[in-house]
């Protein structure tokens, strides 16, 4: 479980888009961002997969070259801006990797509410949060701190078994912790959870500082 926020680029290439160099308005290649699962490198090519929604058709991927970091580990996940070689958005096939930084991930883990009395102490400002299969994603701004945090998404074994079990975004800074934000991605597997043969769905908790919402709710379809 990585339960300290890192943004480490590994690929750094600034450009979104391809623009024609020899006219004013020459064709545009737009960019895509998405967080995917790193499936290693294999024959000369990075391989990523993930599923857009919910339970939408996973999508494989392949960049026009390897990636390596002593950071990187085949299963992390990560965000990357690419463009389609097909100009097919979400459609398995070859792209030109424009970007890739790893984020906080790991899978759910199981902890007695006793033991995390804090989970909504430093609030979690929520821009976006979202399932894609097994993972529940977030895109949030936190307050920066350089000392390693508790941020991880931890199940009540008290409603294992339930046809909704409570996920938290257990979110503890140190004392002392600067007080300006930055904006970080997560994605946690909660597989363990969401293939239970009792589970209907999941509501997962959140401290939302962002909008009144603190209770996210996905089910099964």
């Amino acid at each position: 479980m990585k339960k300290h926020l890192y943004w480490t680029a590994l690929a750094l290439l600034a450009a979104s888009c391809s623009v024609n160099d020899d006219t004013v308005d020459g064709p545009v290649q737009m960019s895509l961002s998405d967080i995917v699962t790193f499936d290693g490198n294999a024959g000369g090519r990075a391989r990523f997969s993930f599923q857009q929604v919910d339970d939408s058709p996973v999508v494989n991927l392949a960049a026009q070259g390897e990636l390596k970091s002593d950071d990187l580990e085949e299963g992390d996940r990560l965000y990357i801006v690419y463009i389609p070689e097909s100009g097919k958005p979400y459609t398995s096939g070859n792209i030109t990797l424009r970007g890739a930084s790893l984020i906080n991930c790991g899978d759910v883990v199981e902890t007695e509410m006793s033991e995390m009395a804090d989970w909504n102490r430093d609030k979690v400002y929520v821009l976006s949060l979202w399932r894609s299969g097994t993972y529940v994603n977030l895109h949030c701004r936190l307050t920066f701190s350089k000392d390693p945090r508790i941020f991880r998404l931890s199940a009540d074994p008290a409603t294992l078994g339930s046809a909704y079990p409570d996920l938290y975004v257990h979110h503890e800074l140190p004392a002392g912790t600067d007080n300006y934000d930055h904006n970080y991605y997560a994605s946690w597997n909660m597989a363990a959870v969401w293939n239970l043969p009792t589970t209907e769905g999941v509501r997962v908790h959140v401290a939302n500082s962002n909008m009144p919402q603190c209770i996210f709710e996905f089910r099964k379809k």
